[in-house]
C-alpha cells in the first residue's frame, strides 16, 4: 500500500534515503529534460513556483535558465524546506506548506508529484487559479504496479475537466534509461523478449499538460 503522508517523506528526507538513491540528481535530470519544454523566455522577470520541490534540486536549472527570475519553492515536507534553503536559499525563497497556502505567481511548476497526491485532479485545479500558467508533468501510462508511492496513471485525457490544456509527451533523462543502460536495459532485452515470446519492455516517458 502506497504512502505519501508528511511522515513517510519526512523520514525519506531527514533519514537521507532519497539522497542515497540518486534522488537530488533524478530531480536535475528531470528539470534539464523538461526546461526547454517550458515555452518560458530566458528573459523571464516574473516568480516561477516549483511545487513539491523537494530537496530544491531543479531550482539551480531554472536559476540557470531564467536568470531575472524570482523562484519560490514549496513542499510539505519540513525536512525537505530545511535542506532547501541550507543548499539553496540563496537563489529561492522556500515555503513549508500544502496546496492550500500555495502563493499567486505568474508560473508554477509541478514536476512528478501530482501522481502521488490523493484528489490530484482537486489540487491542479486549485494550482491553475494560483496562477497565469501552470505545467504538471507526470509519467505517461505508467504501471502502477512498478512504482508503490505512484497512486494516479495519467494519458492525453487526463484533467479533461479543467478546461482548456496543451500537453507533450517526451522521453525524459531521469525516468528513462539512456547510452549504454538504455541500450541493454531496454533494446537489447527486448530481442531476447522477442526471440521467447515475451512481451516488449517499453521506454519509459513522461507527459507535460499546460494550462494558460
Amino acid at each position: 500500500m502506497s504512502d505519501n503522508s508528511v511522515t513517510y517523506w519526512d523520514n525519506r528526507f531527514y533519514s537521507g534515503d532519497w539522497e542515497q538513491k540518486g534522488g537530488r540528481q533524478q530531480t536535475r535530470n528531470f528539470a534539464e529534460s523538461q526546461v526547454k519544454y517550458f515555452e518560458i523566455p530566458n528573459d523571464f522577470n516574473g516568480t516561477i513556483l516549483d511545487f513539491g520541490c523537494g530537496l530544491g534540486d531543479a531550482i539551480p536549472v531554472y536559476a540557470a535558465h531564467f536568470p531575472y527570475a524570482k523562484l519560490i519553492g514549496t513542499d510539505f515536507s519540513k525536512e525537505a524546506i530545511k535542506k532547501c534553503k541550507e543548499k539553496f536559499g540563496k537563489i529561492a525563497e522556500f515555503i513549508c506548506c500544502d496546496f492550500t497556502q500555495v502563493p499567486s505567481v505568474d508560473i508554477i511548476i509541478a514536476s512528478n508529484v501530482i501522481e502521488h497526491l490523493q484528489d490530484d485532479v482537486k489540487i491542479a485545479d486549485f494550482l491553475k487559479h494560483k496562477c497565469k500558467i501552470l505545467f504538471i508533468i507526470v509519467p505517461y501510462k505508467e504501471d502502477l504496479d512498478s512504482d508503490v508511492e505512484h497512486i494516479n496513471r495519467y494519458d492525453e485525457r487526463s484533467f479533461g475537466n479543467m478546461g482548456k490544456k496543451r500537453y507533450r509527451v517526451f522521453n525524459c533523462r531521469g525516468w528513462s534509461q539512456y547510452g549504454f543502460d538504455l541500450w541493454y536495459s531496454t533494446y537489447f532485452k527486448n530481442i531476447l523478449r522477442f526471440l521467447a515470446g515475451r512481451k516488449r519492455i517499453k521506454v519509459r516517458q513522461q507527459i507535460m499538460f499546460i494550462f494558460n
